[in-house]
C-alpha cells in the first residue's frame, strides 16, 4: 500500500513519522567529499525545470513531491493554508515538513519556505532531501544558523554548508517542549544556502548524492521525463516509481497533479504508466467508466460526486503513459489527489482491483473489483 511508506504525503502525521524514522535508522553512510558545484540553480516554478537541478538516482527518482509555492500562494490569496479555501490544502507541498513549522521556523533560520519560488523534496526518510528555489540571502541566514549552533563550511560554486550534526544522527534534548531545535528529529541536519536555492536533509552524503545533477538530471529519466512531461504546467506533483511502495503489478508508476489559472478550470491530473500498450489503453477506459458509474469505495460514494467531464489521452510512448484528468465537482476539490494518495485510493479510477480498509477481516483489508460494491 502506497500510503504507509510515502510518509510526507501525510502531512499531519510529518512529525511523528520523521521522529521514528530518525530513532530507528542507524547512524551510517559516512560523509562524502565536496561534490563540486552547488545545490541547483533558481526554479522557475516548473516541475520540469525542478527536475533539471537534481541528479537522477534510485533514490531521488522513486518518490517526488513538487509544489509551485509562488502560483500557489497567488491563487490561495496568500501563504497560509486555508481550510475552506479551493488552493489552501495545497500550499506547502513540496516542503511539507518546513512548512508545517512556518510559523516557527523562519526567526531561526533566516529562512521562509512559504516564500520560495518553488519546492521540491525527493526519497524517503531517512535519506530524503528537500530544496527551495528562490532569492535567498546567504549572509543573513548564515547568521541565523551560526546563532543556533549551526557549523559553516564552503562547498564551492556560491555554495555554504551550514551543519549541526551529520549522518541521520538526531539529539533530542536540543529540542524544547515543542519539538523545536537546530537539526530538528534529524531532517534539518544539513542545510546548504546559496542565493538562488535552500537545500537541506539528515546527512551531507543525502544532499551531495541528489545535488547538483552533474552529468544526469532527474528531467532525462526516461520514467520520471515520461511522467513529468505528461502532467505539465501542475501546481503541484507527487510521483512514485518505487514499485513495493506503488505496490500493484498492474501499474508501472504513477503521477498525480492539479493544473489551474483560477476557481473555474481546475483539472485533477492522473498520468499512470502502464505494464503494457494495451494496459494504458485500459487504464483510460477504466478511468472514464469510474468517473461517469464508478464508486470511491474509500468513500462509499460514487466517483461522480466528486469528479466530471473526465478527459483521457493515451500518449503511449516506451513507459506506455496515459494521462487522465477530469474537473472537480467544487472548487474545494482542488486537493482531491491529495486524497487519492495518502489514501491509496486510486486503483479503481484506473480500471483496477481497489485494496480497502475493513475491520475483521483476515489482514485488515479486502480487495474489490471495479464492479464490485462492498458489503456491509
Amino acid at each position: 500500500m502506497m500510503a504507509g511508506r510515502t510518509r510526507r504525503f501525510a502531512r499531519a502525521a510529518a512529525a511523528v513519522s520523521a521522529l521514528a524514522v530518525a530513532m530507528g535508522s542507524a547512524a551510517a553512510c559516512s560523509s562524502s567529499g565536496s561534490s563540486g558545484g552547488g545545490g541547483g540553480g533558481g526554479g522557475s516554478g516548473a516541475f520540469a525545470d525542478a527536475l533539471k537541478n537534481v541528479h537522477d538516482t534510485a533514490q531521488t527518482s522513486g518518490s517526488i513531491e513538487f509544489g509551485d509555492t509562488a502560483q500557489l500562494a497567488k491563487l490561495n490569496g496568500g501563504t497560509t493554508p486555508a481550510s475552506n479555501g479551493p488552493f489552501g490544502r495545497l500550499v506547502g507541498t513540496g516542503s511539507d515538513q518546513l512548512t508545517q513549522y512556518a510559523s516557527v521556523l523562519p526567526p531561526l533560520t533566516g529562512f521562509d519556505s512559504t516564500t520560495a519560488t518553488s519546492a521540491i523534496s525527493l526519497g524517503l526518510p531517512p535519506d530524503q532531501v528537500g530544496v527551495l528555489y528562490g532569492s535567498f540571502d546567504p549572509t543573513a541566514i548564515g547568521t541565523k544558523l551560526a546563532a543556533w549552533g549551526y557549523h559553516k563550511s564552503d562547498r564551492g560554486g556560491g555554495v555554504t554548508a551550514w551543519v549541526f550534526q551529520d549522518n541521520h544522527q538526531m539529539d533530542l534534548t536540543k529540542l524544547d517542549a515543542n519539538g523545536i531545535g537546530p537539526g530538528m528529529t534529524g531532517w534539518l541536519n544539513v542545510i546548504w544556502v546559496s542565493k538562488s536555492s535552500i537545500a537541506y536533509g539528515s546527512a551531507t552524503s543525502d544532499l551531495a548524492a541528489a545535488l547538483p545533477a552533474q552529468s544526469k538530471p532527474l528531467s532525462g529519466d526516461a520514467m520520471v521525463g515520461s511522467l513529468a512531461d505528461c502532467l505539465g504546467s501542475t501546481l503541484i506533483a507527487y510521483v512514485n516509481t518505487d514499485a513495493k511502495q506503488i505496490n500493484n503489478s498492474g501499474i508501472s508508476a504513477i503521477a498525480f497533479g492539479v493544473t489551474a489559472t483560477g476557481t473555474s478550470d481546475i483539472r485533477e491530473e492522473i498520468c499512470a504508466a502502464a505494464p503494457s500498450a494495451s494496459a494504458a489503453q485500459g487504464f483510460a477506459t477504466g478511468f472514464t467508466k469510474a468517473v461517469g458509474s464508478g464508486l470511491d469505495y474509500v468513500r462509499n460514494q460514487p466517483w461522480s460526486a466528486l469528479l466530471t467531464d473526465p478527459q483521457t489521452k493515451v500518449i503511449g510512448g516506451s513507459k506506455n503513459v496515459v494521462r487522465l484528468t477530469a474537473k472537480p465537482v467544487a472548487p474545494q476539490g482542488a486537493a482531491l489527489v491529495v486524497n487519492l494518495v495518502v489514501q491509496n485510493d486510486f486503483a479503481g479510477l484506473l480500471g483496477l482491483p481497489q485494496v480497502i480498509s475493513k475491520v475483521g477481516v483476515p489482514g485488515g483489508s479486502v480487495t474489490l473489483t471495479p464492479t464490485q460494491a462492498p458489503s456491509s
